[in-house]
């Protein structure tokens, strides 16, 4: 069966780039052909091009700051696409507008709405083609799409619910990725809304050994996993800091975008690298995983790491996005949480009773999209 899969695949993103990887073998797994549709707005291309645009004068100096590090801001945009270009079986052409996705119609059996924030409408590089807006009549299936961690919050907004009403009517399948979703979709579409796994959790994990980088660091350390400006805060920093000085051990971060300069302030140790390959190898090879982001908590499960969430303050309240939540209790890790002046749970995980609840919604998860697929 021929399968077209549409994610946040070209984002210069690590957990983007490995969900996509990851959906794409799942499916390969199950017998299934799989191209993923090189679709990307024109929005999400200005934000990674090492170049912009000329529309106004910021974009003047951004390219000013570009053309004084060109070496380096170009070695990281290859390195993303290299991965996308040799790790993820792309569509022979590249789409920048739903209008041109049109022309897949009947190209495929079924057409997948992959995992990650696709359906997450506050997100500046939203496009109705993640909800498969152009095709017509084709199957729609989706796996573990997410609409972010505070949709919830947005359950009066009667317009926001329409359009989502009126997009997943005709899929024949639709499973989210957080609970969170599942209970805002639920009351507006007639279709069972189906909780499954992130798909970077279903597979084995040397799986991910042909697209890991070798060891970066030759010393024992942390490795903070902080995307951009996030949680750049002092409460999520002072928590990381309060940690390592109690591990004795260094605190490592990779680039993000130019806000994780702000985090050598800290004495964290900033590395330039910044691909997948790169992220997996400091997840795999580090004595402890501090992460603030949902696929830094996914890997660091995955590859049985001793890790925590971060979870910084704003105004004083502890942002507990639904996201690494949802994962932490599925794992019964919920205790697994850094924040500033409280106290941690040490000791090592038990990753035998962890696997004994994963075990199982990985078979479910499996089934489900075997099922959604194949029907």
């Amino acid at each position: 069966m021929k399968t077209a899969l549409i994610t946040y695949h070209a984002a210069h993103n690590n957990g983007s780039f490995l969900q996509a990887f990851a959906t794409q073998k799942a499916i390969e797994r199950l017998g299934h052909e799989c191209d993923i549709i090189d679709f990307s707005t024109p929005r999400q291309r200005y934000l990674y091009d090492v170049y912009k645009k000329v529309s106004g004068p910021k974009d003047i100096a951004k390219n000013l700051y570009a053309f004084l590090h060109h070496r380096l801001i170009q070695q990281r945009y290859d390195d993303f696409v290299s991965l996308q270009h040799t790790a993820l079986n792309l569509t022979p052409k590249s789409y920048d507008a739903v209008e041109q996705l049109e022309e897949l119609n009947g190209a495929y059996d079924v057409f997948v709405s992959g995992s990650d924030q696709i359906w997450n409408m506050d997100a500046w590089d939203y496009s109705d083609a993640y909800a498969l807006s152009f095709v017509h009549g084709g199957r729609k299936i989706s796996y573990a799409s997410s609409m972010g961690g505070h949709i919830l919050d947005k359950r009066g907004d009667q317009a926001l619910a329409d359009h989502y009403a009126r997009l997943l009517a005709d899929y024949q399948h639709i499973s989210v990725r957080e609970s969170s979703a599942r209970e805002y979709l639920q009351p507006l579409v007639h279709q069972h809304v189906e909780q499954v796994l992130d798909p970077t959790l279903l597979l084995d994990e040397d799986v991910y050994d042909s697209i890991t980088a070798g060891k970066l660091v030759q010393e024992p350390y942390i490795f903070y996993y902080a995307i951009d400006s996030i949680e750049l805060n002092d409460s999520a920093a002072k928590a990381v800091q309060a940690f390592a000085r109690s591990k004795g051990l260094p605190v490592y971060v990779m680039f993000t975008g130019n806000k994780s300069y702000g985090l050598r302030k800290y004495g964290f140790h900033l590395l330039e690298a910044a691909a997948p390959n790169h992220y997996l190898s400091l997840i795999r090879n580090a004595a402890y995983v501090l992460s603030a982001s949902f696929h830094g908590t996914a890997f660091s499960i995955k590859f049985k790491k001793q890790f925590y969430v971060v979870r910084g303050k704003h105004d004083g309240k502890v942002n507990m996005d639904d996201r690494m939540s949802s994962l932490l209790r599925l794992c019964g890790l919920d205790a697994r949480q850094l924040i500033e002046g409280e106290t941690w749970e040490d000791g090592p995980i038990d990753y035998g009773s962890v696997g004994g609840r994963l075990d199982g919604e990985i078979e479910r998860s499996m089934a489900y999209l075997d099922n959604a697929l194949g029907e």
